[in-house]
């Protein structure tokens, strides 16, 4: 991934991010597509109750079925201290084993961390 100066210090500096906001991207394996969106109807009771333990609420996934492109959001106090509260739980390395299946081989199932920028309440 390419950096650009000029804008990595706008996104480092900008007033309009939000510690409590967190948005992320992934991909999934095209011929997989249907599979994964349906595991997601079912997903644990144990993983969902681990999210909102660790303070995750307000998430949602979003696909665009012609690409893979699963886009992730949620809210919490403190959303960098949400996400590794659960990345450090026992049920989120148990599920995050079963979803690596569906995404994309090299670095798709890796989220990459979108930065805010812009924020109209």
């Amino acid at each position: 991934m390419t950096t650009v100066p000029a804008l990595d210090e706008t996104l480092a500096t900008t007033s309009q991010s939000s510690p409590s906001r967190a948005c992320f991207l992934l991909r999934v394996r095209p011929e997989k597509l249907a599979e994964y969106a349906d595991v997601h109807q079912r997903v644990w009771e144990e993983m969902r109750s681990a999210l909102s333990r660790a303070g995750w609420r307000n998430y949602s996934l979003f696909l665009d079925p012609s690409s893979g492109l699963v886009v992730g959001y949620y809210e919490a106090d403190d959303a960098r201290a949400a996400s590794e509260a659960i990345a450090a739980t026992g049920v989120n390395a148990r599920w995050q084993r079963e979803m690596a299946q569906y995404f994309e081989p090299g670095g798709g199932g890796e989220a990459q961390t979108l930065h805010q920028y812009f924020y109209l309440p």
